[in-house]
């Protein structure tokens, strides 16, 4: 009797674990939701975020109530702000998890990181990112559709001292150098900067540094535009350079190659560098030209674009205006500008060397 007793306690303990146990794997695998808002819409699993974008965070129980929690970013794809309302800005593109705790338990959701992205085709177009940067492109400048993306990239090389970064972001495709100029814009809000002057820079990669941009400033809006005609890394950052002293005629000053011998043309680009000086105006009109030593213009990569007084810089891909890379040999630059009245030119040999 006893024996029996015995093992009906046993049978009864071991059944009302196995009831507790269920219970608890029931409560702790699926105890809330995960939940990511842009804006006021819900993101759909799996989550592909925008880089430069911001996301509400959400944990929520099986009743609609939402939960205080800890969240957390696996991978360095952003930042998380705690808080009332907590907050995922996507920075970086990559892969990784969102984790968030609620008391003891843990939930992991999958996400992604992406460009902000738009095709664009010979008609031109505007893309704007959530970074705060846009790229303006006009009729002519692609020839054929692209797909353009911008993201929040790692600085590739250390600011001048003692500048400061505000952002950098990568334009894509890299290589596209533009038939027509365009214009990117990095805005930074109404409330401007007080101490200093934002300037824009852009990263050549052959020489590894921060080549300055000159731009024009819109106080009202918050933000620099600057004509470009090739895309890759650019930057806002605090400081600026000492200002040129201005000259008294129209002058195109230290024109620099690199790299020095345009090498290997089919995968580089040769970045020109130049400044423009004038006494009395902000905006001069530029045109630029490669001949070869014939006389022939293989080349023109402005023609009549407004450029600021200050530095400023072009790309060259290596290819003519009809699309064929270039031979071997001595090419002749010849740049030109006008401000009203005020002409200037200045001519630099570039060798081709592949």
């Amino acid at each position: 009797m006893q024996t029996l007793f015995h093992r009906i306690t046993v049978h009864f303990i071991f059944i009302a674990l196995i009831v507790l146990c269920s219970s608890d794997v029931k409560a702790v695998g699926n105890p809330f939701e995960i939940r990511v808002f842009d804006g006021a819409a819900a993101v759909v699993q799996p989550y592909v975020l925008i880089s430069g974008k911001r996301y509400r965070l959400q944990a929520v129980s099986s009743d609609g109530s939402v939960l205080p929690a800890q969240w957390f970013l696996s991978g360095n794809l952003g930042r998380i702000t705690a808080g009332v309302s907590p907050t995922l800005t996507a920075v970086f593109v990559g892969q990784g998890s969102l984790i968030c705790r609620v008391g003891g338990v843990e939930q992991r959701a999958k996400l992604r990181v992406v460009p902000e992205t738009k095709t664009i085709g010979s008609t031109g177009g505007k893309l704007q990112s959530p970074a705060g940067v846009a790229v303006e492109l006009p009729e002519g400048a692609l020839t054929i559709e692209q797909e353009i993306g911008i993201e929040i990239v790692s600085p590739p090389g250390l600011p001048p001292t003692p500048h400061r970064f505000v952002r950098v972001i990568r334009i894509s495709p890299g290589n596209l150098v533009l038939k027509r100029p365009g214009h990117l814009t990095f805005l930074f809000g109404s409330g401007g900067f007080i101490d200093t002057k934002p300037q824009l820079y852009f990263w050549e990669a052959f020489a590894k540094k921060w080549v300055p941009l000159q731009g024009s400033e819109n106080t009202v809006q918050g933000g620099v535009t600057t004509p470009i005609n090739h895309f890759g890394v650019y930057t806002l950052m605090t400081t600026v350079p000492e200002d040129l002293k201005r000259s008294e005629r129209l002058q195109i000053q230290n024109i620099k190659f690199s790299p020095r011998v345009f090498f290997a043309p089919d995968r580089h680009r040769l970045t020109i560098a130049y400044h423009l000086n004038a006494p009395d105006v902000r905006q001069v009109f530029v045109t630029m030209d490669i001949f070869d030593l014939r006389g022939r213009r293989i080349r023109q990569l402005l023609e009549e674009v407004p450029r600021y007084i200050g530095p400023n810089l072009a790309q060259w891909d290596g290819l003519t205006d009809a699309g064929v890379l270039v031979q071997n040999g001595r090419y002749l630059l010849v740049i030109r500008a006008r401000a009203g009245s005020q002409q200037a030119m200045h001519r630099k040999l570039i060798v081709v060397f592949k």
